[in-house]
């Protein structure tokens, strides 16, 4: 099976359940095709900094559950890859880690390979240097 190029995404929110904006916005990202969610773990850090988590395995949310691509989750992030990715959901906020594949990027791809091309870079540029650069340019973004 061919596979195209996958990220790993942390958003957070102050609260989040199964019928939330957070939660419609990504079903609608989902349904275009453009991506597939191959993995999800939950987040909550409460006030103190406590950390709690919920995943495919354990404990989601069947509205996020029912996100997911494939029936079992892949297992491509590590305990340690999860306790990094906590340290960036502020106390009192509820985060979700995101495992995503770029399907539009996977058709092309296959194109580029079945004409005898290949990929030969994926690179992320962080947002904040895009919206630097473009202010930079005199375009608004944020």
């Amino acid at each position: 099976m061919r596979v195209g190029p996958v990220d790993v995404l942390v958003f957070s929110t102050p609260t989040l359940d199964g019928s939330s904006w957070m939660v419609e916005a990504l079903r609608d990202v989902l349904d275009s095709g453009a991506v597939a969610l191959i993995d999800i773990v939950l987040i909550a850090r409460a006030i103190d900094g406590t950390v709690s988590f919920a995943d495919a395995d354990d404990g989601l949310p069947t509205p996020l559950q029912d996100l997911l691509a494939h029936p079992s989750p892949m297992t491509l992030l590590s305990d340690r890859d999860v306790a990094f990715a906590s340290a960036s959901v502020p106390d009192g906020e509820v985060g979700l880690l995101l495992v995503l594949e770029h399907r539009w990027a996977r058709r092309l791809t296959e194109r580029i390979q079945d004409e005898g091309g290949a990929t030969r870079l994926h690179q992320r540029v962080p947002h904040d240097a895009v919206v630097r650069a473009f202010n930079a340019d005199g375009a608004a973004a944020t």
